[in-house]
């Protein structure tokens, strides 16, 4: 039951931060694809950009509930190994990037006639966040699953950088960032199609509903040979794990896949504009699915990794081959 809240809590944490760190991307595409008149475009990307600035308030106070729950001390040993300048500077570079979201939602009637500037806000904001932190993370995660992943006691700047130059974590940030992409796409086509089947009366609303579709689509798809690259730089027994000497990750990992394969061709449907409201609808329930099972797997994977961890620590301590 723990690890069921466990995998809850993180997969909002990541759909928020997904939704935070490419939202205002899919509103520069639809603002720069809009041509008069296009009120849906410009309501959707309004709506939208404030939906950013939501969810990274949301990833954030999620992120450190996470630090609180009961199996959290891996994760605050890893923490313990960055300097204390580290938390001050991750913590400016949040702010920096909830004040440009905040101006860009905010700016937006305003710099109707400077869009160059208006873009550059969104832009700033969400390469800000995608620089920055997902790469952090994904060294956090590997320390706190294994402590041994570097030898190195005080990750400082020029250690992580370092890190974050390793495959594993190069290629989780790739996956991070499609994965961004994919649900802030989503996010925006849902908020075209929220009138139902009528909106496809419209032409905007139409054009508005393939750009976000198609935005969705060309990342998920773009994830299958992501995901091998992320799968071929795992260690050997978590890789192991969800290629079936753990049948319960396998099964959960498989499942996630399959509803990849369903979400891309739904994704497809809509941006080739032969789908309805309800395809949409569909569409969002199966990409929440694949963020849960995705996380479900990852985190079966590293519990048989951190368990053999401990069975080769116990056997080095006691003689035991």
């Amino acid at each position: 039951m723990l690890e069921a809240l466990n995998v809850v809590f993180l997969s909002v944490h990541l759909l928020a931060m997904n939704l935070a760190s490419a939202g205002p991307l899919v509103c520069v595409c639809l603002r720069g694809r809009q041509s008069a008149p296009a009120e849906i475009a410009d309501r959707v990307g309004l709506r939208l950009a404030w939906l950013s600035v939501a969810a990274l308030v949301v990833g954030i106070l999620l992120g450190g509930a996470l630090l609180y729950m009961p199996s959290s001390g891996a994760l605050w040993d890893a923490l313990r190994r960055f300097p204390s300048q580290s938390y001050w500077q991750a913590g400016l570079e949040l702010a920096f990037t909830l004040a440009c979201m905040a101006a860009y939602a905010g700016a937006w009637r305003r710099l109707e006639r400077r869009r160059w500037l208006h873009a550059a806000l969104a832009l700033l904001a969400a390469t800000n966040l995608l620089y920055h932190f997902p790469s952090l993370m994904a060294v956090i995660g590997k320390l706190a699953t294994n402590p041994s992943w570097t030898d190195t006691p005080v990750i400082d700047r020029s250690a992580l950088r370092s890190l974050i130059s390793r495959g594993e974590v190069t290629s989780l940030w790739v996956h991070f960032a499609l994965a961004s992409l994919a649900v802030a796409g989503v996010m925006a086509l849902a908020l075209v199609t929220r009138r139902g089947d009528s909106m496809w009366e419209d032409e905007s609303a139409r054009r508005a509903a393939r750009v976000t579709a198609g935005i969705a689509m060309v990342a998920t798809i773009l994830q299958l040979p992501v995901g091998l690259w992320v799968l071929s730089t795992m260690p050997n027994v978590a890789r192991g794990a969800l290629m079936g000497a753990s049948p319960l990750a396998s099964l959960i990992f498989l499942a996630a896949l399959v509803l990849s394969l369903m979400l891309a061709g739904r994704l497809v449907a809509i941006a080739w504009g032969n789908a309805r409201h309800v395809e949409a609808r569909r569409a969002g329930w199966l990409l929440v699915g694949v963020v849960l099972l995705m996380t479900a797997s990852m985190r079966c994977s590293r519990a048989d990794m951190q368990a053999n961890a401990l069975d080769a620590t116990h056997n080095l301590v006691t003689g035991h081959d």
